[in-house]
């Protein structure tokens, strides 16, 4: 059934309800539509999914957004804290399937940056749920099917200069890839498909192959031919 039908049935009862619902579908439309006039290729559209999350778009004209799919505008426990997508000079933001951002996600790209999101593939959903950061000096790539939990920060540079040392390496990070809570994804990481970051984890110019368990400040692999999904089969509720 429908999203917005279901949620229609439940407070029908109630006229202040059916009020509400119906003028929180008609923001969400018109946020969505306002925000979409935004992106500049790939013919998607940016959703809100609760009219009342504080988000924004800030582009240098010379940036370019690229949306193929649906770019979903989450809640997510009730968060607060503001969306933001700040793009510099030349920069440019693809994401090449549906994705969902949550509150206080933020995308930082500086001039000439580039950031490749692959969206959703075969899992349910692919997004990063809330209060996490993606700063770009140069270029990230981030595969399809990517989950990614709170707290977590992804950057392929220092931001400042040590010497007799370079402040920057690409970052990327495979398909279906799952990165656990308060994680920091630095410069120079390549984190292999189908695999598992461990909360609390650090890593920084590390390799690690395909379907493996990562963890630790100073990261290893805990498991080998891993096998993961987004949702929760029903013989394991069982368990």
């Amino acid at each position: 059934m429908n999203f917005y039908k279901e949620k229609l049935i439940k407070t029908v009862k109630n006229p202040f309800k059916v009020l509400n619902f119906i003028t929180k579908i008609i923001l969400c439309k018109i946020k969505s539509i306002y925000y979409s006039w935004k992106i500049d290729e790939g013919g998607g559209k940016i959703i809100f999914k609760d009219p009342y999350i504080k988000f924004s778009i800030k582009k240098h004209k010379s940036s370019v957004l690229h949306i193929k799919g649906n770019l979903k505008i989450v809640d997510f426990m009730n968060g607060n804290n503001s969306i933001l997508i700040s793009m510099d000079h030349n920069s440019k933001f693809e994401i090449n399937g549906d994705f969902n951002i949550g509150p206080g996600v933020k995308f930082d790209l500086y001039k000439d940056a580039v950031l490749i999101i692959g969206g959703k593939d075969k899992e349910s959903e692919s997004g990063i749920t809330a209060d996490s950061l993606v700063m770009v000096f140069r270029k990230i790539e981030i595969g399809k099917d990517f989950l990614c939990a709170w707290n977590t920060f992804i950057t392929d540079s220092d931001w400042h200069q040590i010497e007799g040392q370079n402040h920057h390496a690409d970052v990327s990070i495979g398909d279906h890839v799952w990165i656990a809570n308060n994680n920091n994804i630095l410069k120079g990481s390549k984190i292999g498909n189908n695999s598992i970051i461990a909360s609390n984890s650090k890593i920084v110019n590390k390799s690690f192959p395909d379907d493996v368990l990562i963890g630790g400040l100073t990261p290893k692999i805990f498991k080998r031919d891993l096998k993961w999904c987004r949702d929760i089969l029903p013989q394991a509720e069982n368990n």
